[in-house]
């Protein structure tokens, strides 16, 4: 049989193709995963000197696959060895199907046992079964592999196609191809907003710089993006491979590598996630665990080894119901974690235990970001409902004054819950949306009834004034900044006038015709009375004046007309040009006034810029020498 080379070598052209199915190769060590791999790929997935010298998958492998149909599918090959479990959690993470492999000189193996646990946990269900090395036994001990695999099958609920093969010969490799490639009928990547990429590998390489490898979970990035991590890092992307071959973008399911720059070299580690948005890391997660039926009970406070993506933790399991989790159950609880990590609703973690070190159960994550030390009634429920009806409106509840975008809700409700984007709620009466922000209808209700209760006691009490600073609305409706922004503008030309003085009624700009009246009246005392104005209180219509600019206040209870004001500036700049400076007691006597006033005029030169004292005496300021 001629052997199968990959048409999609490094080096070749660029495949814009999707990704349409990752397939995660488990099994026991020395069961023949990367040869056969080898042998459909062209690629050898023992990238490392020290996996060729041993023998063995020390690291995930990956390689590309072109399916029958022409569909491109991402393999994984991941370790088989039991000291090497934790890079298997990490290579099967965001895998869709699996291929477990079998020798058959050598049947079903612990390894193969426990790597088929991490997969159900995982939530792969789908996949073919691999029996290898077939060109090396006789009938009879093939037939009883094939045996002891289905019995491994039945024994945890899984169905799959029992295929035999060899990784040498090629015997059974047509078979397997199609049978892989039916797997990715219907399959739908996770093409998702948001970019997720857990990061497996992140080195220098000589000539590029900074290179962060891994499989992208969901969403695009693209040459010239700037991502995030959580340590608030903001690498930007300088080129993109997709399986060792230059790209124009890299799509959810392929095996990706990243030239960054923006950050130091030694920035990155395996366990990073890169983001195209910021997601804040966790240091507890409400799930659904569920424990393995050969596990023993788990019991509450029990200290956990958690696996999820590239990165591992210590965690304590809180149980909610119950002191202990029997096994082959399942349980709503809390996982309090040692280290921080970057994880969505919908993720699945794999569960170990500390002592022996063996695979026991996992979960999926139901809230990411868990407040109070028991959830609220009925959310987790609607969490793993997937119905964004009753997610929707319970996440907007628990952001209560600060609303939440499409965005914000897809980190907060399961992927499933916002399936169509967010049409299931946007009829929903009791959720407004107040451009990209979606808020309790309730809430928003209040909100505005408090600023029209603002807007009009302001304008009761200061008619002269009737505005409210932008920052005196945004308090008004009780609301974050934020979402008092988005109010404001809804209200903006229908109940409320947004100006660069501030918020008001539309119908506010209209001065009572008595306010008027005693404006004038004050006016004209404040022109009549010169350079020596009376003391007055600042009135309303004194205030009316004041912004409109036809009076000037000189000090604590003094204004005087705009008219004076300019007058005295004028003498003032003229008598500093004569004399180089101004005393106190020269500009009195220049005025025929007293000490007060001259001292509360010179005081409004200075506060208008056009003098500054020096000493006992006044100077012009440089604009007007």
């Amino acid at each position: 049989m001629t052997r199968r080379r990959s048409s999609t070598r490094s080096g070749g052209s660029v495949d814009s193709r999707p990704i349409s199915l990752t397939i995660g190769t488990a099994g026991h060590v020395d069961h023949g995963k990367t040869t056969l791999v080898r042998y459909m790929t062209g690629t050898d997935t023992d990238r490392l000197e020290e996996e060729h010298r041993r023998g063995i998958s020390i690291v995930p492998g990956y390689a590309e696959l072109t399916l029958p149909s022409g569909r491109r599918a991402s393999l994984v090959d991941v370790p088989g060895h039991e000291r090497f479990v934790k890079n298997m959690v990490a290579g099967s993470t965001g895998v869709d199907a699996f291929l477990l492999v079998v020798a058959a000189d050598d049947g079903v193996m612990p390894q193969t046992r426990e790597h088929l646990d991490v997969l159900r946990v995982l939530g792969v269900r789908r996949g073919v079964v691999a029996l290898t090395k077939i060109d090396a036994v006789d009938e009879e001990t093939a037939e009883l592999a094939e045996l002891d695999a289905a019995e491994l099958l039945e024994s945890v609920g899984l169905e799959a196609p029992i295929l035999r093969v060899s990784g040498v010969t090629g015997e059974g490799v047509p078979e397997l191809l199609a049978a892989l490639d039916g797997l990715a009928v219907g399959e739908e990547k996770r093409a998702g907003a948001l970019a997720r990429l857990p990061v497996d590998r992140a080195f220098v390489l000589k000539g590029i710089g900074l290179v962060a490898t891994g499989t992208l979970w969901s969403g695009e990035i693209r040459t010239g993006d700037t991502l995030f991590t959580s340590a608030g890092l903001r690498p930007r992307v300088r080129g993109v491979q997709n399986h060792g071959r230059p790209a124009e973008v890299a799509r959810a399911g392929a095996r990706t590598a990243l030239d960054l720059v923006g950050v130091d070299a030694d920035a990155l580690e395996p366990g990073d996630v890169l983001l195209s948005n910021p997601v804040a890391p966790t240091r507890a997660l409400d799930a659904r665990v569920g424990l393995l039926e050969g596990a023993a009970p788990l019991k509450h406070g029990t200290r956990l080894r958690l696996y999820h993506g590239t990165r591992a933790t210590n965690a304590r399991l809180r149980l909610f119901d119950g002191a202990a989790l029997q096994p082959g159950e399942n349980a709503p609880a809390r996982m309090v974690l040692e280290d921080e990590l970057v994880v969505l609703p919908g993720d699945r973690f794999v569960l170990r235990s500390t002592s022996p070190q063996i695979t026991i159960g996992g979960g999926t994550v139901l809230d990411a970001a868990p407040v109070g030390r028991r959830p609220e009634p009925g959310w987790l429920e609607a969490l793993e409902s997937g119905d964004a009806t009753r997610v929707v409106p319970l996440a907007l509840a628990r952001s209560r004054g600060s609303g939440m975008t499409a965005e914000e809700l897809s980190l907060v409700v399961p992927s499933g819950a916002l399936n169509g984007g967010l049409a299931a709620v946007e009829d929903d009466p009791e959720i407004a949306r107040l451009g990209e922000l979606y808020a309790p209808a309730g809430e928003i209700k209040d909100a505005r009834k408090r600023l029209m209760k603002a807007l009009k006691k302001r304008a009761g009490e200061r008619p002269e004034s009737p505005e409210l600073s932008v920052a005196e609305a945004r308090t008004a409706t009780g609301l974050d900044a934020r979402l008092a922004d988005a109010l404001l503008s809804e209200l903006t030309g229908q109940e409320i006038r947004v100006s660069e003085t501030g918020v008001r009624l539309p119908d506010a700009d209209e001065v009572p015709a008595e306010l008027e009246k005693e404006a004038e009246e004050v006016l004209t005392a404040l022109r009549a009375a010169g350079v020596e104005p009376p003391a007055m209180e600042a009135t309303p219509a004194l205030r009316l004046l004041l912004k409109r600019g036809s009076a000037v206040r000189l000090g604590e209870g003094l204004f005087g007309a705009r008219e004076a004001a300019d007058e005295i500036l004028e003498e003032v700049k003229e008598a500093c040009r004569e004399g180089g400076e101004l005393t106190l007691a020269a500009f009195r006597d220049r005025l025929g006034t007293t000490r007060k006033f001259a001292q509360a005029w010179l005081e409004y030169a200075d506060a208008e810029d056009v003098t500054r004292r020096v000493g006992d005496a006044r100077v012009l300021t440089r604009r007007y020498r």
